[in-house]
């Protein structure tokens, strides 16, 4: 599959950038502290945008800018202390993002904020008001520049700054180097309006500063504002390291989509097409407005390497079991004509998300030029961009309408795609339930020590290759590892699992081994040990577990006395809640 590579604003000093060819995501090298000297001479070249979107999508013009831009970037990567290409994206010469701190002002007034008690922090895209640290808040903001370098890379047509790349880099001939160019050519992106953030101290001030004013905020990790043009977010204040923290990035970045959206936009109104004041999405295809930020949630950062999309996101594991585990389906065209209100009003919202998240992946990720390009048309249409299509493309109107097969055939996973696309992260929930993977395949993830949820259902999978991946199962809350390879020698290493919420080892090999960690298991809620070879000794213990409510013994040898006790002195627990024919 053809991707898009781009590139990330870091210190002018580097170390060797490294970018895969990855099959099911764009991938893009980010500039490290190092030495300049260590840079690699294989630098992976960006791809055209013809190779991502074929040549009958955007106009030529937009095409060759969004190339230049793309190749300068490319430039920076390679030698990121050139001082010309640095003055061009307003980096500092001496290496890192320029962030000034000075007392609070003008802060929304909505959070009632008195000068003195909070700080105003200025990056070259952002202002945000904060009340939590300075390393904190710093952080914060570089991931913000971060991110929003990236995107401005990945929307080219849409970004307000496109223009003046097309006329800034017109005249950079194809074999000329970007310094020798901006030397003779000096310029530097301005930068339209700075966007607003306001960063809380921790959840808690979050939470009580906001309560009045936003209906459901305390189950929330932070929102933007359409009508304040705001982004609010909370740092982790006084809680455990890594406490919360995937979730609290992944948000980060879902709420910058949605401003970035809004307000880094060539948009032509801030009203959206129908010329009302409404929010884009608000009469139809919200799915796609929750759906991009929910794609950018799966931007990776971590050694050498930014990533979009793969099939490690995080999101991509509830689809996958959705779809694949599930067998639930939604068509597009069901997402396509409800508006947000329409949404809102759902019983299954969660359902909703995963489907249109899934499906923006589907469209970005997936083997089809079209889909990209009637995405990115729907896109330019929900945030009324004019955005330059080719001559001949026209505006397709078409909704691409996958088919469950073909959405089952791209969510499901093999030993190919995970030795082709390695994860480079840890992970907090990993579904690769229903898919084509073995031992083999599996080795090719690295060890995972915060998985929060594992589903290896229905795959060959032996107890030497869940003990490899996952040596200390204590983050555990979900397993399932229904029919799979395992056997009783899987009891030594679910001792260490004591984490446990719910627990699936149907039809697996397991017998009265695992009655010692399972003992052990005083959070476990949902047991499933539908044919395995247990006996009723596994009854004497799950029987004494505080917080059991669903235990599954079915085609065991569990004698039926020993079941109807159970049942006596456990009412509380459901008892076979599904009746196998």
């Amino acid at each position: 599959m053809r991707f898009l590579v781009a590139f990330i604003a870091f210190p002018a000093i580097v170390s060797p950038l490294f970018v895969c060819d990855a099959a099911d995501r764009s991938t893009y090298a980010i500039v490290r502290s190092g030495k300049a000297s260590d840079v690699s001479d294989e630098l992976f070249p960006p791809s055209r945008i013809e190779d991502r979107f074929g040549d009958s999508c955007f106009d030529a013009d937009t095409r060759t800018a969004w190339n230049a831009y793309l190749r300068l970037w490319h430039s920076h990567a390679e030698h990121p202390d050139t001082p010309s290409i640095r003055r061009y994206f307003s980096l500092p010469l001496d290496g890192e993002i320029e962030i000034k701190s000075a007392p609070g002002r003008a802060a929304p007034r909505i959070l009632g904020w008195k000068r003195g008690t909070y700080q105003r922090f200025d990056s070259p895209h952002f202002v945000i008001h904060s009340q939590a640290s300075k390393l904190a808040t710093t952080e914060v903001a570089e991931d913000l520049e971060r991110c929003y370098w990236i995107w401005t890379q990945v929307f080219f047509p849409l970004w307000d700054g496109s223009a003046q790349v097309a006329i800034s880099l017109r005249d950079w001939k194809p074999n000329q180097s970007a310094a020798d160019f901006l030397e003779k050519h000096p310029n530097r992106l301005s930068t339209r309006q700075k966007m607003n953030v306001v960063l809380f101290r921790d959840a808690g001030q979050y939470v009580a500063a906001l309560a009045g004013h936003v209906p459901g905020v305390e189950r929330s990790t932070g929102f933007y504002s359409d009508a304040s043009r705001t982004t609010f977010l909370f740092a982790g204040g006084n809680e455990p390291a890594n406490s919360n923290l995937g979730e609290m990035v992944a948000t980060r970045r879902h709420e910058l989509t949605h401003q970035l959206f809004r307000e880094a936009t060539r948009a032509k109104t801030r009203s959206g097409r129908s010329g009302n004041a409404g929010m884009p999405g608000d009469a139809s295809r919200f799915w796609l407005v929750e759906g991009i930020a929910g794609y950018f949630e799966s931007m990776v950062c971590e050694g050498r390497n930014a990533t979009l999309g793969g099939w490690d996101a995080s999101r991509m594991a509830y689809s996958r079991y959705r779809i694949l585990v599930g067998g639930d389906f939604l068509p597009l065209s069901e997402l396509e004509s409800q508006g947000r209100i329409a949404v809102q009003q759902r019983h299954d919202i969660a359902r909703w998300y995963a489907h249109s998240i899934n499906y923006t992946h589907y469209l970005l990720d997936g083997e089809l030029d079209a889909n990209r390009c009637w995405l990115y048309e729907r896109l330019a249409e929900l945030y009324d961009v004019d955005m330059k299509m080719h001559s001949d493309a026209g505006r397709s109107d078409h909704l691409p309408e996958p088919s469950m097969s073909e959405l089952q055939a791209f969510l499901t996973v093999s030993d190919q795609d995970l030795m082709a696309n390695p994860a480079r992260r840890q992970l907090q929930r990993l579904c690769l339930a229903h898919g084509e993977v073995t031992d083999a395949g599996l080795r090719a993830i690295p060890e995972q020590k915060s998985l929060e949820w594992l589903d290896l259902s229905r795959l060959p999978i032996t107890t030497e290759a869940v003990a490899r991946l996952v040596p200390d199962p204590s983050s555990l809350r979900q397993l399932n590892l229904e029919a799979t390879a395992i056997d009783r020698d899987l009891a030594r290493w679910l001792l260490k699992a004591g984490n446990l919420e719910e627990l699936d080892l149907s039809f697996t090999r397991v017998d009265s081994q695992i009655d010692v960690p399972l003992s052990n298991m005083h959070s476990l809620e949902t047991l499933w040990l539908t044919g395995t070879n247990v006996t009723d000794s596994v009854l004497d213990v799950v029987e004494r577990l505080p917080r059991l409510k669903s235990l599954d013994v079915q085609r065991t040898s569990l004698s039926s006395d020993r079941i109807e006790r159970f049942r006596q002195s456990r009412p509380d627990v459901k008892l076979n809640p599904l009746e196998l024919r």
